[in-house]
């Protein structure tokens, strides 16, 4: 005898054998069971799902001589008509190739006459939206009012094609994809009944490929065992499909979170050696983060389709990574699968990896978050996705330093707020314009933040000033960070740049530089100005031919943009010009020829 397919040998004959489908099973057990069939019904979903297969289960149990039965006995000489598709009442019809107006009009004149030996004629009509529009306007009568002895059961993968009067007139049933755990159940079941044995994780590959459908997994099952024999093994399925075993992706996502920067040059180096295609490891690298992803923000949502398992190990997993991490990891990742399309594939591929095992390599604000998130995690501290800021409605929460006079929590009365006001002309070398910490400085910081790491991310701090106000980052230019206790940064500004000092000292300024500072380390810091009296240049000043002049334009035109809301006409920007060089630089008008 002929060799049968899988997927054909074990093609489900009762409502109970359909696997993941029990919404659209029991509906129609029930129909049958209580005489309330409805004549016409569509079948949507995706393919290998087991619409054909319900809509012949259907027709048994219509037609068994037990019957109607919602089990149907598949014995008697209706059941095994159906099964071996020899029924003369049971008319499968593809509609891909008899999708015409003649052929609907063919099969209308037949549907008038009686059933040759069974109880209901029923019409199966597969990819029904592949009819062309005049053969449904020919069907639309027939379907609508059907002769009593006649079952209409339309199929397709794409029931947005179909029309919206034959939609009215139907019973839809939605056909979902099925889930890991009843496919991988499934696949497992059906190859002991083969006396095949899988190797741990080797189910979950083949139903990873079956992407839901159970024809599809049995498919790969059938090609694997060809080539595997019968000990399916993990290493066999990756050959047999091209994909990258679990072993590897569980290795590398590893390297990247303990930093293994060899280990990870080393495994694509014997990946390229080996022949893998580098691309589809990237992918997979990629659906396995996003798996780790989704099982740290909602590990019990189950999002993650796969064996129970599988599962067990990604979650054992995703709790030696960090969340900035895993998303840094996955976006470093998706850049070099772009770039590893227009030619080179390992060299992307390896920076990628790389960046993403030493985030100390990099400055931007991603590399920081991660390098914080890593940090945390092997200090211990738990909930990193907790905000460490406190927000302004929550200020009066942080407990106060010993002393103050002035409870948090308790705020003063309206009449009693001083404007702020301007600072006090110092002398070019005194050496600290901090004011004392105030409560709102003396959150608790996310991580560890020490000197070096503020000097390498200090073009981030400073990014970061610039979008919330303009005027001060240019006064930063002149600064450089040259020491940093008790969450006191210590700036130290060029000879000849006290006014700088003086306002980034201002308090408005410390409220804008903490906002700054928690975003880039997760952490408020204060600052406490000084001026240089070596007349040495910053290394943080880009541009040491930077004029004073200069500088006070761009600050001039953010401020009054900023007082105004927009930017202002010639005349207000100039008396706002004239305002500020009077007042914060001491000049005098000598002729103003405005």
């Amino acid at each position: 005898m002929a060799y049968v397919s899988l997927y054909r040998k074990y093609r489900p004959q009762t409502f109970a054998e359909v696997v993941g489908q029990a919404h659209v099973t029991q509906t129609l057990a029930a129909a049958v069971t209580d005489d309330r069939l409805h004549h016409a019904y569509l079948f949507t979903g995706p393919r290998g799902t087991g619409k054909t297969s319900t809509a012949r289960i259907l027709a048994k149990s219509l037609n068994c001589e037990r019957g109607p039965t919602a089990e149907p006995c598949g014995r008697c000489v209706h059941c095994t008509g159906i099964i071996h598709g020899s029924s003369v009442d049971v008319i499968e019809i593809d509609a891909a190739s008899h999708g015409g107006v003649d052929d609907v009009r063919d099969l209308r004149e037949r549907v008038a006459f009686a059933p040759a030996s069974a109880r209901m004629k029923v019409y199966i009509v597969d990819e029904c939206h592949m009819l062309s529009t005049a053969g449904w306007n020919a069907f639309l009568k027939t379907v609508e009012e059907p002769p009593g002895h006649v079952v209409f059961v339309f199929a397709t993968t794409e029931p947005h094609k179909v029309l919206d009067t034959i939609l009215s007139r139907t019973q839809r049933f939605d056909f979902k994809r099925i889930g890991a755990q009843h496919l991988g159940g499934h696949v497992a079941d059906l190859g002991a009944r083969e006396g095949l044995t899988f190797e741990p994780g080797a189910v979950d590959l083949i139903v990873r490929a079956g992407d839901g459908s159970a024809r599809d997994a049995l498919s790969v099952l059938d090609q694997v065992v060809a080539f595997t024999g019968n000990d399916v093994t993990v290493r066999g399925v990756a050959e047999v499909l091209g994909t990258v075993p679990d072993e590897l992706l569980t290795r590398a996502v590893d390297g990247i979170a303990a930093g293994d920067v060899a280990g990870l040059c080393v495994l694509v180096g014997r990946l390229a050696d080996g022949g893998l295609d580098l691309r589809q490891f990237a992918r997979d690298t990629v659906e396995h983060l996003r798996r780790l992803l989704l099982l740290q923000v909602a590990p019990d949502a189950g999002l993650v389709e796969a064996t129970p398992e599988r599962v067990a190990s990604l979650q054992a997993q995703a709790a030696r990574l960090g969340r900035m991490e895993l998303l840094r990891a996955i976006e470093l990742l998706a850049e070099a699968m772009a770039q590893m399309r227009r030619g080179n594939t390992r060299l992307p591929l390896e920076l990628a990896l790389v960046k993403a095992a030493l985030p100390e390599a990099a400055g931007d604000p991603g590399a920081l978050a991660a390098r914080l998130d890593r940090l945390e995690r092997r200090a211990g501290v738990r909930d990193t996705s907790a905000a460490v800021v406190p927000l302004a409605s929550d200020r009066e929460r942080v407990p106060q330093p010993a002393g103050d006079p002035q409870p948090a929590g308790d705020p003063q009365p309206a009449g009693d707020v001083e404007p702020p006001r301007e600072p006090a002309a110092a002398p070019t070398g005194a050496p600290d314009r901090a004011a004392a910490p105030r409560p709102d400085f003396q959150a608790a910081t996310a991580a560890p933040v020490d000197l070096e790491l503020v000097r390498r991310s200090w073009e981030a701090v400073l990014e970061a000033v610039k979008a919330r106000k303009r005027s001060l980052q240019v006064w930063l230019l002149m600064a450089q960070p040259i020491g940093l206790q008790d969450n006191t940064l210590q700036l130290e500004f060029r000879s000849g740049y006290g006014f700088h000092a003086d306002n980034c000292a201002r308090e408005d300024s410390q409220e804008v530089l903490g906002d700054a500072f928690a975003e880039v380390f997760g952490t408020r810091l204060r600052v406490a100005c000084s001026v240089s009296t070596a007349g040495s240049a910053p290394a943080a000043v880009a541009d040491d031919s930077a004029s004073l002049d200069e500088q006070a334009a761009a600050v001039l035109e953010s401020e009054a943009a900023a007082a105004a809301g927009q930017l202002p006409d010639e005349g207000r920007a100039h008396d706002l010009a004239i305002e500020t060089l009077t007042r914060d630089l001491g000049a005098k008008v000598i002729d103003d020829g405005a």
